[in-house]
């Protein structure tokens, strides 16, 4: 857990576009997978919203953006009135790939109920997790974590349609 704690240091976050507090999370794992195959997954997801595979967190909505990192996306919720941008760093390892990833709201928020957590979450996890994959199926450790602005860190939650 130390090295997770060391590794998120020089972690990216996307700017907000917030006037006041907005929720966001750092998450920092480690997948027994090859970063390709990580990639892959996440990808595979985003591509193949409402055919192969849906968010299960109240049925958001992912795009492939273009704000740094190996691999960024913004996602919308289900109802269509909240953005939220995210990047991923994903860095080879001896025992893996290490996942920095993190979450910002693109508004004013205090609490989110652990929907960027989800947004993070919820692109990598594997059954292991309660997920469906949809091209590779890998485990993560327990990860390292660090809110913006009171947001929480619930995967039952995330699971919830």
């Amino acid at each position: 857990m130390l090295a997770l704690t060391a590794a998120s240091v020089g972690m990216t976050c996307p700017p907000t576009a917030a006037w006041g507090p907005a929720c966001g999370m750092k998450v920092t794992t480690i997948a027994g997978a090859s970063c390709s195959d990580v990639l892959a997954e996440m990808k595979a997801r985003v591509a193949g919203q409402y055919a192969s595979w849906h968010d299960p967190h109240n049925n958001g909505t992912y795009t492939v953006q273009n704000y740094g990192g190996t691999f960024s996306t913004a996602r919308v919720t289900g109802n269509g009135k909240y953005t939220d941008k995210q990047i991923f760093t994903l860095t080879a390892n001896t025992n893996g790939c290490t996942i920095e990833a993190c979450s910002r709201s693109q508004v004013t928020s205090v609490l989110d109920a652990g929907t960027n957590y989800c947004d993070l979450k919820m692109l990598y996890c594997g059954s292991a997790d309660g997920c469906k994959p949809v091209t590779h199926d890998f485990k993560v450790i327990p990860e390292s974590t660090s809110a913006f602005s009171k947001s929480n860190v619930d995967l039952s939650a995330c699971l919830k349609v």
